[in-house]
């Protein structure tokens, strides 16, 4: 039960077990129900314009927990829809993570921020390789179509959280209820509005610098049989005998997968102002070697930001943004059958990594066709994709009247995509499906696939709202307005293979708009 200063009950309270993504959310009545709460688990209690609750879980017993109000918070100014309101204006669903917040958990990627932090939140990894994206799911999913939320940074749409440093973000914004719904069908699956760091005016310019470098293990493996433990099933399970001399050593695969992976990161930006504007720009690094592969599996990127305010006139503001990201993913073979991390735990361990003669081991005592050696298969993978992304924001808010405001925006978004892939004429074992090329015959001996895509899209938004407040306790906003939105893609591929003396290219271009 969530109560306020004044004992009233408490909706739309966030309830989370510290350091999980378990949580519920109080009902209109106040109230809520969280089952499977371990003994000693910490549950903070969180809502705008409350300070944080944090409660230790002795019992099973219910709990009345008191929500002291944060005055300095309910001055303080949030996003939401298409402009802004007062913390203790807010009536909908809204969540916030701030910079403060985001520097703590110190993420790769923005959705790693929101992980376990906002009830209705549900952030699930693709994969656990550098780079690598994650599903953000607002309540839910829907019955069919796209489960994904709409994600605006300052303004802009974007698909893609990989293009924004996580250190650039000011706040995240979650809309999760009819709150969303000035956006229309498209918000259908909530809202996350992201604002990013800018400076302020009659600020003097400040620069900020930080970097770090780590290393990342696995923290755990999965517990296999060793060589002689597997000669001795072996044996067990046959009709002749298969090993007879039990091996005193082997290989332990997930070792020979598994590295220390180092991970550096450097951000620079900087901000400030004078009488009539506001900039902040900031540039960043950062290079992420895989726990499986090492640099085979690496993910790197570089992004620059820019932001700028200036007043034209007294009832003429300008706003200006820019983004520009480039980033570089190499790829092994990862989820399923096939995979790396598969292959790694079911090869034999009594199969060294190298034969005698100091090739890799083939696995022809495997009957499975799609088991190979997972270090061989590393050393051949030769897969890049590399994507360039370009976002710009310019608008113009007029304000009339007194209480009329009108604002235009126009929105660009181009990213390039490409993927490279090099694949080496290579030899794994008998009838092995990942065998390329004919190691018999010199007609095919390697191949090249380079696939692109560009997509363009843009966004006219025009509004005009009327905000005012009557007898200094009734507020009205009144919102009319339109929006114009286009995309398009162009998608291409050349894939080349070697004969005897020649190279056969096959090219195929399909626009699409």
């Amino acid at each position: 039960r969530g109560l306020g200063d004044v004992y009233k009950r408490q909706p739309g309270v966030s309830v989370l077990i510290k350091n999980t993504s378990q949580g519920t959310a109080t009902d209109f009545d106040g109230l809520f129900t969280l089952k499977n709460v371990p003994s000693g688990s910490t549950l903070v209690f969180s809502s705008i314009g409350f300070s944080p609750q944090e409660v230790v879980v002795t019992s099973n017993n219910e709990l009345t927990i008191i929500m002291k109000e944060d005055a300095e918070s309910l001055e303080s100014v949030i996003v939401i829809g298409y402009g802004t309101q007062k913390k203790k204006e807010v009536t909908g669903a809204v969540s916030i993570i701030d910079a403060k917040a985001i520097e703590k958990l110190n993420p790769v990627r923005v959705e790693q921020a929101l992980q376990g932090q906002v009830a209705g939140v549900n952030v699930t990894s693709n994969s656990g390789s550098p780079g690598s994206g994650s599903n953000i799911r607002i309540r839910g999913i829907t019955t069919n179509g796209d489960n994904a939320p709409l994600i605006l940074v300052d303004g802009n749409r974007i698909t893609d959280l990989s293009v924004i440093n996580p250190n650039d973000i000011q706040s995240i914004n979650v809309l999760k209820d009819a709150t969303a719904g000035i956006y229309g069908v498209q918000a259908a699956n909530g809202v996350i509005l992201i604002t990013t760091k800018s400076g302020k005016k009659n600020s003097e310019l400040k620069f900020k610098f930080d970097a770090y470098t780590g290393f990342q293990s696995t923290s755990n493996k999965i517990d296999l049989l060793t060589a002689p433990d597997f000669a001795r099933y072996v044996n067990d399970a046959a009709d002749t005998t298969e090993f007879f001399v039990y091996p005193n050593q082997g290989t332990d695969w997930q070792d020979e997968v598994f590295e220390t992976a180092a991970i550096n990161s450097v951000n620079f930006s900087g901000n400030g102002g004078t009488e009539k504007s506001a900039y902040g720009f900031s540039v960043s690094y950062l290079n992420q070697d895989g726990i499986v592969g090492g640099s085979k599996n690496n993910f790197e990127r570089i992004t620059a930001r820019i932001n700028y305010q200036y007043d034209i006139l007294d009832n003429l503001k300008l706003t200006a943004n820019g983004l520009h990201t480039i980033s570089q993913k190499q790829n092994l073979q990862e989820g399923g059958i096939g995979a790396v991390l598969y292959n790694a735990v079911n090869i034999n361990p009594t199969m060294s990594v190298r034969d005698e003669n100091g090739d890799f081991a083939l696995a022809n005592d495997i009957s499975q066709i799609e088991i190979i050696n997972p270090v061989a298969q590393i050393e051949n993978t030769f897969n890049t994709s590399r994507v360039s992304k370009f976002s710009a924001v310019l608008g113009l808010d007029y304000t009339f009247l007194k209480n009329f405001k009108v604002s235009s925006k126009f929105q660009i978004n181009h990213a390039n995509v490409r993927d490279d892939v090099f694949r080496p004429e290579v030899f794994y074992g008998n009838g092995k499906a990942a065998n390329f090329g004919d190691i018999n015959d010199n007609n095919i001996t390697n191949e090249v696939i380079d696939f692109g895509a560009d997509y363009d899209d843009f966004t006219w938004d025009n509004y005009i709202s009327y905000a005012n407040t009557f007898n200094d306790a009734h507020d009205i906003t009144v919102l009319l307005g339109t929006s114009i939105y286009r995309n398009k893609g162009f998608f291409y591929g050349t894939v080349g293979r070697t004969e005897t003396g020649t190279c056969l290219l096959y090219t195929s271009p399909s626009p699409r708009d």
